[in-house]
């Protein structure tokens, strides 16, 4: 109890102990994300996939995370520390530019210090992403940084600042294609306050865009040159749930997208209302220019979603597709408060402990449920067994690793890439080249692929993707595995088929 109360004097006297927090907080995501499991979530093994290669795009996603992701993996190697690393410390460099730029608006420190806290309160950022989010979390901190430079520019316009902005917009253009709106909104915002109307008809505004453009001009010759693979999965994500009826489809849309508003938005809303019981109700009459820009921000963001939502008939709108634009909501609400004069003095620590049952909360069922689930026969992603798979084939082989592995299954080849850091893995789902060199050949293969019900021999589409790369599916021996889930209660099993590839069963 003495411990809770010296707890709640140092917050009281000390707002920016938050900051400190909110550190530890990430530094326990990161230990019990590598300590939880070996296996892999899906954002996970496409990163590990993915991260051999420095490219200019990926798919349908900019290559802003891939290439964070290539860099530090290049640096500590191919693992799940790699991933988790990259993940939280994007999260917590959001909180910090979140609080740069509550600073600039702010006079309170104590609303500082929630506004940060208010993006951990955030479902999609202390649940979903801890889970498996990851080009998301690189839009939010884009959102963040972009947010703290556009408030600069606007306080102390200088080039300097302005650049600064541009900077941001580049770097979340290539993070993810919807962070174009929050700009584009956040300038129509100011167009309409009459006395800051001038720093966006300002000719610096130009040297922001050009630094933009610049940043975003490799992404866009290689979108240019793959418009249908950059475009076609995030159309296909959108109507997913789509039944064909143009009317229907829309109206889905809507009502999926004001239920993900609902999702991100209400819990934020309840932990303020949690530490500003009577004030934050008074509150929503005060006003002032910053909470009439960031509303405006916010709003202009939501109409565009639905504008889009219309235009392209998507059906399916999740609430990670509108977090980037509910990041502002925690800024906004504190703006409010301070706007109407309201008493702060006990919202710190009224405004740690529910949001730290939810942080906290989220990080360690992820660890346990991991544990807990095979108990009653469930498993989720992150008790698949690819990585005992993988260490089993390679013992039975007398230690001998491949020199590349082809794999059919995202998990199976991220796993590879964890266990066998030297090896090029190529996976069947990855559309863009992947080439395999004369000395990876002439250092002989491994097949893998998951079992498919009874079936023990390799499947007829994987022998035609073996061909691709001159290798004769006919003379390999395909051999399976079954291997227990990772905590599994009851020895259950999933089967894997494999088939090690000698330099001789290559036509090159």
């Amino acid at each position: 109890m003495r411990a809770i109360l010296s707890i709640r004097e140092a917050l009281a006297r000390r707002p920016t102990i938050v900051l400190w927090l909110i550190a530890g907080y990430y530094l326990l995501a990161i230990v019990l994300r590598v300590l939880r499991s070996d296996a892999l979530e899906s954002d996970e093994a496409e990163q590990l996939i993915q991260s051999q290669f420095l490219l200019m795009g990926y798919g349908r996603q900019p290559p802003f995370y891939n290439w964070l992701q290539y860099g530090v993996i290049q640096l500590i190697g191919p693992s799940v520390l790699a991933l988790s690393l990259v993940k939280n410390l994007l999260l917590f460099l959001t909180c910090v530019f979140y609080g740069l730029a509550a600073r600039l608006v702010l006079k309170d420190m104590r609303l500082v210090a929630i506004a940060m806290l208010g993006v951990v309160a955030m479902p999609v950022v202390s649940v979903v992403a801890q889970r498996d989010l990851t080009h998301a979390v690189a839009t939010l901190f884009s959102v963040a940084v972009f947010t703290y430079a556009f408030l600069l520019a606007i306080q102390r316009p200088n080039l300097g600042t302005y650049l600064f902005a541009g900077v941001a917009v580049g770097m979340g253009l290539i993070s993810k294609y919807n962070f174009v709106l929050v700009p584009l909104a956040a300038v129509l915002a100011v167009l309409a306050e009459r006395d800051l109307r001038n720093r966006v008809l300002d000719w610096r505004l130009g040297a922001a865009v050009a630094v933009a453009a610049l940043i975003c001009l490799p992404h866009l010759f290689w979108v240019l040159g793959n418009l249908n693979e950059a475009t076609s999965g995030t159309i296909a994500a959108m109507r997913e749930d789509a039944s064909g009826d143009a009317v229907n489809d829309r109206i889905a849309g809507l009502l999926a997208m004001l239920g993900a508003l609902a999702g991100g938005g209400l819990p934020v809303l309840g932990f303020f209302l949690i530490a500003f019981r009577t004030a934050l109700p008074k509150a929503w009459r005060a006003t002032s220019p910053w909470t009439r820009i960031i509303a405006r921000t916010i709003l202009i963001c939501l109409v565009l979603v639905a504008l889009v939502v219309l235009g392209f008939g998507a059906s399916n709108i999740s609430e990670k597709w509108l977090s980037p634009f509910l990041l502002l909501v925690p800024l906004y609400l504190c703006l409010k408060i301070e706007a109407a004069g309201a008493d702060t003095t006990a919202s710190v620590e009224r405004f740690v402990l529910p949001v730290s049952v939810l942080a906290l909360g989220g990080i360690i069922y992820l660890a346990i449920g991991v544990v807990i689930g095979p108990m009653f026969g469930r498993y989720g992603k992150e008790n698949w067994p690819s990585t005992p798979f993988i260490q089993e084939v390679i013992e039975r082989h007398g230690g001998d690793k491949p020199a590349y592995v082809i794999a059919t299954d995202p998990y199976l080849a991220g796993s590879a890439r964890t266990e066998i850091s030297d090896a090029k893995v190529i996976f069947t789902g990855f559309t863009q080249d992947q080439t395999v060199t004369e000395d990876e050949i002439r250092g002989g293969g491994l097949v893998v692929w998951p079992l498919d019900g009874d079936a023990t021999q390799m499947p007829a589409y994987l022998g035609d993707f073996l061909r691709q790369y001159g290798i004769k599916p006919e003379v390999l021996v395909a051999s399976t595995l079954a291997v227990p889930y990772h905590y599994s209660w009851r020895d259950d099993r999933v089967g894997f088929g494999y088939a090690w590839v000698p330099a001789a069963a290559s036509g090159r």
